[in-house]
């Protein structure tokens, strides 16, 4: 589930101290809110600019790797390039409008929530720093660690919330309940301890919004439409898809299984809505990015924006980071900040560089995947802001030996639902990391494609030259090697016993063993009823608690594997469904059947050698069920895992 797997979030900053909390007063110095008319385009355009990015998304385009998209480049704050490519709509050759065309933009979303959290902040009606559960009224977080979660903990993603998929979205006919009641019921548990590790979290900023309602006293849409759009006069963009939907909205698509076409997927309803689901156009995205260039221009005090701007967490010095709702970094010598948004038949992307007053707004209407948005994003650095990184001294090859050796295994993301059978779309996903024996390392993660390699450096980390990632060793208070960083990403080591390479060769001669006892079984019993064979050693009862079991596993295999590979992401999001959740209780009646089978192949059918072959491919069978009850209970494919 690519909902589940790749979590290295590639993101951006300006770097301010974060020395002090922000002004509560509104400074004079504060520009005024952007102009009412659509924005214009400025006329300096860079042809190189222009011609780079024509090319890039026209052949993105013709090689059918989008269906269409839509950019709009910010330089010296203001609209210097604007346009459209594709088609909006595939079906009706509608092409992509790039002062209309609407995109849910995904994740982008969570920078107007923070921006909402921090204008209650600078009104006084927020500490970044108090526990949540002072704001809250109808449910709290359980005290889990002794450390209470914090807004700026989740604002920065490491308040340490469990992930969750399933059933984080309706379709578009069904009505959703209200944000209150959907996360008193399915906030996620506390599983890591708050400010120690990022671990990106939807949940955590739809409490968030949660806290922007029960503060303000206005529902989460409604603050923003008048607290965020109306000051930009942003009049084409609204939280969820209106009703009825305007023919604005791209179309999104998904590629087939089968087929690289395109399909078409149907709009939905989020249940996070402020985690997620903003629907705008470029024009009106554009008005936002300024006034985050303008040091918070009609939304917040230049001092409250640059505060919000500002580093406040990274898992290691020289890493990605995050600021209040931005993610940041460093690349071609400029900090950056910004966000990606993904949701299934959507991708976006939106960085901005406020040393520079640039940026850029970039989306589609397709799934986000690498061969489409890694090119975009360093295409478009590249293009932009020019310049070498800074030179890092050469690493110690002895020290860059032992630390690529100690760092060499297998890696989970810190993202994950751990909590319901969704963890196996990241156990799936593993980052598996090469030792390649001289200080280099590769990084292997299968929606990639292919294994990146990366290079030692002085300070203690790696960095791949393709596409200026960098990753990091993080180790507990021994010296031992305990996560793997990546950007702002975080893994954690596989045990033994959770690696999913280990689980899928045993379930995988589990699934040969007892299909060559539900085949024996089977032909055994028509070669009795037709040709007079011998009649069975094992008794009808053992042989009943066999063939169910065998049979019951199969079924629980294949419609699993089939349901898995041949549904769409949103299936998972809207569900789990009644079949999914009937699936769910085969599991126990596999045990049913598995507890007499494990008693039979002890006791046995008798003394002669026919009858001791019989046990032994009895207990086979038996064995086999075993591991894949193991397997459904270590990964949560049983009614018992969480709150479905």
């Amino acid at each position: 589930m690519r909902a589940a797997r790749l979590l290295a979030v590639l993101s951006l900053l300006w770097a301010l101290p974060a020395a002090a909390e922000p002004s509560t007063e509104q400074s004079e110095a504060n520009p005024p809110p952007i102009d009412s008319s659509a924005l214009p385009v400025a006329s300096n355009i860079d042809p190189r600019l222009r011609g780079t990015v024509e090319g890039l998304f026209s052949g993105l385009v013709g090689s059918g790797e989008i269906p269409g998209a839509v950019i709009i480049v910010i330089r010296n704050g203001e609209v210097s390039f604007r346009e459209g490519f594709g088609f909006s709509d595939i079906d009706g050759r509608k092409p992509v409008d790039p002062a209309k065309t609407r995109f849910r933009v995904g994740s982008i979303s969570k920078l107007f929530t923070a921006t909402a959290v921090m204008q209650l902040v600078e009104a006084g009606k927020l500490d970044l720093n108090s526990d949540v559960n002072t704001y809250l009224t109808s449910f709290k977080i359980p005290p889990t660690y002794p450390e209470p979660v914090t807004l700026s903990h989740i604002l920065t993603h490491t308040a340490g919330f469990d992930d969750r998929y399933l059933g984080i979205a309706a379709p578009l006919d069904e009505k959703v309940e209200p944000l209150r009641q959907y996360l008193s019921l399915h906030m996620p548990p506390r599983v890591l301890p708050p400010g120690k590790y990022f671990a990106y979290s939807n949940h955590g900023f739809a409490l968030a919004g949660l806290i922007v309602e029960e503060v303000s006293g206005e529902n989460f849409n409604d603050y923003i439409q008048k607290h965020i759009f109306a000051p930009l006069r942003m009049t084409q963009s609204t939280f969820g898809v209106p009703d009825p939907a305007p023919p604005e909205i791209a179309v999104p698509y998904s590629r087939g299984v089968f087929t690289p076409a395109f399909s078409k997927i149907e709009l939905d309803r989020l249940r996070i809505g402020p985690a997620g689901d903003l629907i705008t156009t470029a024009p009106d995205l554009a008005k936002f990015m300024i006034a985050q260039l303008r040091r918070g221009a009609g939304l917040l005090s230049p001092e409250t924006a640059d505060f919000m701007q500002a580093q406040h967490f990274a898992q290691a010095q020289g890493l990605d980071g995050w600021a209040y709702g931005f993610a940041e970094g460093e690349r071609n010598n400029v900090r950056w900040i910004g966000h990606s948004g993904s949701w299934p038949g959507f991708c976006a992307d939106l960085v901005l560089v406020p040393e520079r007053q640039s940026g850029y707004f970039v989306a589609y209407n397709t799934d986000c995947h690498f061969a489409a948005s890694q090119p975009i994003r360093k295409t478009m650095f590249d293009a932009m802001w020019r310049g070498e990184e800074p030179k890092i001294g050469p690493a110690d090859t002895a020290d860059s030996i032992k630390r690529a050796e100690a760092l060499a295994g297998s890696y989970i993301s810190s993202r994950r639902a751990r909590n319901d059978f969704t963890v196996i779309g990241a156990a799936s996903s593993e980052a598996a990391v090469i030792d390649k024996g001289d200080g280099r390392i590769e990084i292997d993660i299968p929606d990639v494609g292919r294994p990146l390699l990366f290079e030692p450096r002085a300070d203690g980390l790696w960095e791949n030259p393709d596409f200026g990632w960098r990753a990091a060793a993080l180790t507990d208070a021994k010296g031992r090697v305990t996560h793997l960083a990546i950007n702002a990403a975080v893994f954690d080591r596989v045990g033994f016993f959770d690696g999913w390479g280990l689980w899928v060769l045993g379930v995988n001669i589990s699934f040969l063993f007892v299909f060559l006892a539900w085949w024996g079984w089977t032909n055994g019993f028509v070669s009795r009823r037709l040709f007079a064979e011998p009649e069975a050693m094992i008794g009808f009862i053992p042989r009943l608690a066999g063939y169910l079991g065998v049979t019951l596993t199969l079924i629980l295999l294949i419609s699993f594997t089939v349901m898995v590979s041949l549904k769409p992401v949103v299936a998972i999001l809207h569900g789990p469904g009644t079949f999914m959740r009937a699936l769910l209780f085969v599991p126990i009646a596999i045990a049913a059947c598995f507890v007499p089978m494990a008693i039979w192949s002890v006791v046995g059918f008798g003394d002669s050698v026919r009858a001791r072959f019989a046990q032994v491919g009895y207990a086979l069978a038996t064995i086999a069920i075993f591991i894949v009850l193991l397997f459904a209970w270590h990964w949560n494919l049983h009614p018992f895992a969480g709150r479905l």
